[in-house]
Protein backbone atom coordinates (compact mmCIF):
# COMPACT_ATOMS: atom_id res chain seq x y z
CA UNK A 1 0.00 0.00 0.00
CA UNK A 2 1.64 3.70 -0.65
CA UNK A 3 1.35 5.69 2.28
CA UNK A 4 -0.29 9.15 1.44
CA UNK A 5 1.53 12.26 3.25
CA UNK A 6 -0.16 14.29 5.09
CA UNK A 7 -1.12 18.21 5.42
CA UNK A 8 -1.28 19.78 8.78
CA UNK A 9 -3.45 22.73 8.41
CA UNK A 10 -3.55 25.48 10.96
CA UNK A 11 -2.71 28.99 10.98
CA UNK A 12 0.79 30.13 12.14
CA UNK A 13 2.27 28.74 15.49
CA UNK A 14 0.84 30.71 18.09
CA UNK A 15 2.28 30.10 22.12
CA UNK A 16 -0.99 31.49 23.62
CA UNK A 17 -3.76 29.32 21.00
CA UNK A 18 -4.35 25.59 22.73
CA UNK A 19 -6.00 24.27 19.36
CA UNK A 20 -2.85 25.73 17.38
CA UNK A 21 -0.72 24.33 19.51
CA UNK A 22 -2.29 20.90 19.26
CA UNK A 23 -2.32 20.90 15.58
CA UNK A 24 1.37 21.78 15.88
CA UNK A 25 1.49 18.86 18.00
CA UNK A 26 -0.15 16.77 15.77
CA UNK A 27 2.65 17.52 13.16
CA UNK A 28 5.22 16.44 15.40
CA UNK A 29 3.03 13.19 16.35
CA UNK A 30 3.22 12.29 12.97
CA UNK A 31 6.97 12.95 12.40
CA UNK A 32 7.59 11.02 14.75
CA UNK A 33 5.84 8.21 14.01
CA UNK A 34 7.60 7.78 10.29
CA UNK A 35 4.72 9.46 8.27
CA UNK A 36 5.36 12.18 6.10
CA UNK A 37 3.66 15.54 7.14
CA UNK A 38 4.19 18.75 5.96
CA UNK A 39 2.08 22.43 7.54
CA UNK A 40 -0.48 23.58 4.56
CA UNK A 41 1.03 21.75 1.51
CA UNK A 42 -0.91 21.40 -1.46
CA UNK A 43 0.40 18.41 -3.51
CA UNK A 44 0.46 18.44 -7.22
CA UNK A 45 -0.85 14.64 -6.61
CA UNK A 46 -4.17 14.92 -5.06
CA UNK A 47 -3.77 11.57 -3.18
CA UNK A 48 -3.47 13.13 0.27
CA UNK A 49 -4.63 13.35 4.03
CA UNK A 50 -5.88 16.76 5.00
CA UNK A 51 -6.27 17.52 8.42
CA UNK A 52 -8.34 20.45 9.30
CA UNK A 53 -9.10 21.77 12.78
CA UNK A 54 -13.15 22.94 12.99
CA UNK A 55 -12.75 26.52 12.33
CA UNK A 56 -11.61 25.84 8.58
CA UNK A 57 -14.30 25.64 5.62
CA UNK A 58 -14.69 23.54 2.83
CA UNK A 59 -11.38 21.48 1.25
CA UNK A 60 -8.62 24.27 0.47
CA UNK A 61 -5.98 21.97 -0.85
CA UNK A 62 -7.87 19.80 -2.43
CA UNK A 63 -7.23 16.38 -0.60
CA UNK A 64 -9.03 13.45 -1.34
CA UNK A 65 -8.85 12.57 1.65
CA UNK A 66 -10.14 14.79 4.84
CA UNK A 67 -9.96 14.68 8.57
CA UNK A 68 -11.58 17.61 10.24
CA UNK A 69 -10.46 17.42 13.93
CA UNK A 70 -13.07 18.83 16.38
CA UNK A 71 -10.95 20.70 18.97
CA UNK A 72 -13.99 23.21 19.87
CA UNK A 73 -17.62 23.73 19.70
CA UNK A 74 -18.15 23.66 16.00
CA UNK A 75 -19.57 27.11 14.82
CA UNK A 76 -18.10 28.47 18.02
CA UNK A 77 -14.70 30.34 16.75
CA UNK A 78 -13.83 31.58 13.77
CA UNK A 79 -10.30 31.49 11.29
CA UNK A 80 -9.19 34.56 9.96
CA UNK A 81 -12.32 36.36 10.83
CA UNK A 82 -14.49 34.04 9.29
CA UNK A 83 -16.77 31.98 11.17
CA UNK A 84 -16.28 28.19 11.12
CA UNK A 85 -18.52 25.51 10.45
CA UNK A 86 -21.77 24.61 12.29
CA UNK A 87 -22.32 21.17 13.01
CA UNK A 88 -24.63 20.46 10.44
CA UNK A 89 -22.34 21.78 7.93
CA UNK A 90 -19.47 19.68 9.48
CA UNK A 91 -21.33 16.23 9.25
CA UNK A 92 -22.17 16.92 5.33
CA UNK A 93 -18.96 17.16 4.58
CA UNK A 94 -19.13 13.17 4.78
CA UNK A 95 -14.97 13.29 6.19
CA UNK A 96 -13.63 11.20 8.35
CA UNK A 97 -14.56 13.50 11.76
CA UNK A 98 -12.08 12.95 15.09
CA UNK A 99 -12.64 14.91 18.12
CA UNK A 100 -10.20 16.04 20.93
CA UNK A 101 -12.10 15.86 23.54
CA UNK A 102 -15.89 14.49 24.38
CA UNK A 103 -17.06 17.67 26.16
CA UNK A 104 -16.67 19.11 22.68
CA UNK A 105 -18.50 15.96 21.04
CA UNK A 106 -21.80 16.74 19.26
CA UNK A 107 -21.29 13.30 16.84
CA UNK A 108 -21.41 10.77 19.92
CA UNK A 109 -18.06 9.41 17.87
CA UNK A 110 -16.77 6.22 18.95
CA UNK A 111 -13.34 5.77 21.34
CA UNK A 112 -11.09 5.23 18.11
CA UNK A 113 -12.42 9.08 17.04
CA UNK A 114 -12.23 10.46 20.63
CA UNK A 115 -8.38 11.98 19.93
CA UNK A 116 -7.43 13.95 23.15
CA UNK A 117 -3.93 15.08 22.25
CA UNK A 118 -1.77 16.02 25.84
CA UNK A 119 0.14 19.30 24.75
CA UNK A 120 1.56 20.24 28.55
CA UNK A 121 5.26 20.95 28.97
CA UNK A 122 5.86 17.99 32.24
CA UNK A 123 9.43 19.14 32.49
CA UNK A 124 8.19 22.70 33.58
CA UNK A 125 4.92 22.27 34.55
CA UNK A 126 5.30 20.13 37.91
CA UNK A 127 4.67 20.81 41.40
CA UNK A 128 8.33 22.07 42.91
CA UNK A 129 6.99 20.37 46.53
CA UNK A 130 4.95 17.15 44.68
CA UNK A 131 3.14 15.97 47.98
CA UNK A 132 -0.65 15.66 47.92
CA UNK A 133 -2.54 18.33 49.65
CA UNK A 134 0.02 20.35 49.42
CA UNK A 135 1.51 19.89 52.86
CA UNK A 136 4.47 21.94 53.67
CA UNK A 137 4.15 23.81 50.58
CA UNK A 138 3.91 27.71 51.25
CA UNK A 139 1.18 28.22 49.06
CA UNK A 140 0.12 31.94 49.77
CA UNK A 141 -0.91 33.31 46.42
CA UNK A 142 -4.56 33.24 44.57
CA UNK A 143 -4.66 33.43 40.91
CA UNK A 144 -7.87 34.05 38.15
CA UNK A 145 -8.37 33.42 34.32
CA UNK A 146 -10.71 35.15 32.31
CA UNK A 147 -9.59 34.18 28.91
CA UNK A 148 -12.88 33.35 27.23
CA UNK A 149 -14.94 33.84 29.57
CA UNK A 150 -16.92 36.81 31.89
CA UNK A 151 -15.07 37.95 35.18
CA UNK A 152 -17.45 37.60 37.50
CA UNK A 153 -15.09 38.55 40.68
CA UNK A 154 -15.18 35.50 42.78
CA UNK A 155 -11.86 35.39 43.50
CA UNK A 156 -9.93 37.20 45.82
CA UNK A 157 -9.19 40.92 45.63
CA UNK A 158 -5.68 40.17 45.74
CA UNK A 159 -5.58 37.32 43.14
CA UNK A 160 -2.87 37.42 40.12
CA UNK A 161 -4.38 37.53 36.64
CA UNK A 162 -3.30 34.92 34.67
CA UNK A 163 -3.06 37.10 31.18
CA UNK A 164 -1.21 36.26 27.90
CA UNK A 165 1.49 37.73 28.78
CA UNK A 166 2.70 33.99 30.95
CA UNK A 167 2.24 31.66 27.82
CA UNK A 168 5.16 32.83 26.67
CA UNK A 169 7.10 32.81 29.54
CA UNK A 170 6.40 29.30 31.08
CA UNK A 171 8.71 28.91 33.73
CA UNK A 172 7.44 32.09 35.18
CA UNK A 173 4.09 30.81 35.40
CA UNK A 174 5.39 27.60 36.81
CA UNK A 175 6.79 29.67 39.44
CA UNK A 176 3.68 31.82 40.50
CA UNK A 177 1.47 28.97 40.34
CA UNK A 178 3.90 26.82 42.64
CA UNK A 179 2.52 29.50 45.06
CA UNK A 180 -0.64 29.26 44.46
CA UNK A 181 -3.40 27.35 46.27
CA UNK A 182 -5.81 28.18 43.91
CA UNK A 183 -6.90 29.52 40.85
CA UNK A 184 -10.09 30.80 39.80
CA UNK A 185 -11.26 29.64 35.62
CA UNK A 186 -13.62 31.68 34.46
CA UNK A 187 -12.42 30.56 31.13
CA UNK A 188 -15.32 28.40 29.34
CA UNK A 189 -12.41 25.41 29.08
CA UNK A 190 -8.66 26.05 29.38
CA UNK A 191 -5.18 24.01 29.52
CA UNK A 192 -4.62 26.40 32.38
CA UNK A 193 -6.76 24.01 34.62
CA UNK A 194 -4.18 21.26 34.09
CA UNK A 195 -1.35 23.30 34.23
CA UNK A 196 -2.29 24.26 37.45
CA UNK A 197 -2.81 20.82 39.00
CA UNK A 198 0.39 19.83 37.80
CA UNK A 199 2.13 22.65 39.52
CA UNK A 200 -0.04 21.66 42.62
CA UNK A 201 -2.54 24.36 42.68
CA UNK A 202 -6.24 23.73 42.97
CA UNK A 203 -8.79 24.79 40.47
CA UNK A 204 -12.20 26.75 41.43
CA UNK A 205 -14.28 26.73 38.19
CA UNK A 206 -16.85 29.53 36.96
CA UNK A 207 -17.26 28.98 33.83
CA UNK A 208 -20.32 27.91 31.81
CA UNK A 209 -20.11 24.24 31.22
CA UNK A 210 -22.21 22.45 33.57
CA UNK A 211 -20.87 20.28 36.48
CA UNK A 212 -22.61 16.96 34.59
CA UNK A 213 -20.21 18.32 31.15
CA UNK A 214 -17.15 18.49 33.07
CA UNK A 215 -17.10 14.74 34.08
CA UNK A 216 -16.24 14.52 30.47
CA UNK A 217 -12.70 16.13 30.28
CA UNK A 218 -10.12 13.88 29.88
CA UNK A 219 -7.83 14.95 32.16
CA UNK A 220 -10.59 14.52 34.74
CA UNK A 221 -11.92 16.55 37.86
CA UNK A 222 -9.00 15.82 40.54
CA UNK A 223 -8.26 19.27 42.63
CA UNK A 224 -11.23 20.92 40.44
CA UNK A 225 -13.84 22.54 42.41
CA UNK A 226 -17.59 23.51 40.45
CA UNK A 227 -18.64 26.70 41.56
CA UNK A 228 -19.39 27.54 44.97
CA UNK A 229 -19.16 24.04 45.81
CA UNK A 230 -17.20 22.71 48.63
CA UNK A 231 -13.55 22.59 48.01
CA UNK A 232 -12.39 19.38 46.16
CA UNK A 233 -8.78 17.75 47.41
CA UNK A 234 -6.30 17.80 44.56
CA UNK A 235 -3.95 14.73 44.66
CA UNK A 236 -1.04 15.99 42.95
CA UNK A 237 0.97 12.43 42.44
CA UNK A 238 -2.88 11.43 41.14
CA UNK A 239 -3.61 13.92 38.53
CA UNK A 240 0.22 13.70 36.77
CA UNK A 241 0.12 10.30 36.86
CA UNK A 242 -3.24 10.23 34.92
CA UNK A 243 -1.63 12.74 32.66
CA UNK A 244 0.88 10.99 31.55
CA UNK A 245 -1.17 8.08 31.30
CA UNK A 246 -2.99 10.41 28.50
CA UNK A 247 0.26 10.68 26.69
CA UNK A 248 0.44 6.96 26.60
CA UNK A 249 -3.17 6.47 25.37
CA UNK A 250 -3.03 9.42 22.57
CA UNK A 251 0.45 7.32 20.94
CA UNK A 252 -1.65 3.93 20.47
CA UNK A 253 -4.81 6.40 19.32
CA UNK A 254 -2.20 7.74 16.65
CA UNK A 255 -1.64 4.09 15.32
CA UNK A 256 -5.24 4.07 15.05
CA UNK A 257 -5.76 7.31 13.27
CA UNK A 258 -3.09 6.13 11.01
CA UNK A 259 -4.61 3.02 10.02
CA UNK A 260 -7.89 4.90 10.16
CA UNK A 261 -6.78 7.78 7.59
CA UNK A 262 -4.15 5.77 5.14
CA UNK A 263 -6.93 2.90 4.24
CA UNK A 264 -9.61 5.10 3.15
Amino acid sequence: MKYKPYSICTPPFETTSGGIRVMYGLYGYLLAKGQIAFLNAKYDDPDFIAVYPEVYNGNETGAKTVVRYILQTPGMMSSFGVPGPSVERLKSYNDHIFVFSKIYDPYEVDNDHLFFLPILNLHVFKAFNNRDNHKNNKRTKTAFLVGKGINTYKHPDDAIEITRKFATDQKALADLLNECDMLYCYDRLSAMMDIARLCGCKVRYYGNFSKEELQKYEPGTNGLTYKDEDERQLKVFDFRSHYKDLITEFDSKLDTFIDITQSS
